[in-house]
């Protein structure tokens, strides 16, 4: 696969945080991010063990993009665009039309519903700029509250891979969830009906 280098990165404005692309000078951020036993203790794949495998790694996340396998960005607060998490899509199947989503916060920005506000416009980028059928999503067994999350988000849990992933000499059972087109389009439906009702009962009676 051939890549684009003229492909314009996007970016989504999220409030207090910004989803950008990934950039060389964040390699010291993002290696102390994943150094962070409370962020790394679920991903389940290998992690940068110095700063100079930070920067292969974030060539590597944004490569992503500009070969149209996929997109990763950082999760960056506004005041200091330091990088605090990532989310994007990886694993683009063009034929299968599905994409594979996954995420991670700092600790000190949990339950500020920033992964939330995150999954929607990744879910919604999937959908619109990939033209995928299905979104898919596996979480460790153990990590309960990113499992609530994605089916507060609209996921739907298809069941428990055993044994599915190897990281560190041991293999863990992983949650396998998904997104439908149908699913989402069924979601945007009711907040369109919601919203209309809220209209009406809000607007002022003319009779």
């Amino acid at each position: 696969m051939q890549s684009n280098s003229n492909k314009i990165f996007p970016v989504f404005d999220l409030g207090d945080v910004i989803l950008r692309e990934k950039r060389e000078s964040d390699a010291e951020d993002f290696f102390y991010h994943y150094s962070n036993p409370k962020v790394n203790q679920f991903i389940l794949c290998e992690i940068a063990n110095d700063i100079e495998q930070a920067r292969k790694d974030i060539a590597y996340w944004r490569s992503l993009f500009y070969y149209g396998s996929g997109i990763y960005f950082a999760i960056a607060d506004k005041n200091t665009d330091v990088m605090i998490g990532a989310i994007g899509l990886s694993g683009f199947n063009s034929y299968q039309k599905r994409i594979e989503i996954s995420y991670d916060l700092s600790p000190n920005y949990w339950r500020r519903g920033i992964t939330s506000k995150a999954i929607k416009n990744i879910v919604k980028y999937a959908f619109d700029h990939f033209k995928v059928n299905r979104i898919e999503a596996s979480v460790a067994t153990a990590n309960t509250p990113s499992k609530n999350l994605l089916i507060k988000s609209g996921f739907t849990v298809e069941g428990i891979l055993r044994q599915h992933r190897f990281h560190k000499g041991y293999f863990y059972d992983v949650y396998f969830l998904s997104m439908l087109l149908d699913d989402y389009k069924f979601m945007e439906y009711k907040k369109s009906n919601t919203l209309i009702n809220k209209i009406h009962t809000l607007a002022p009676n003319n009779q």
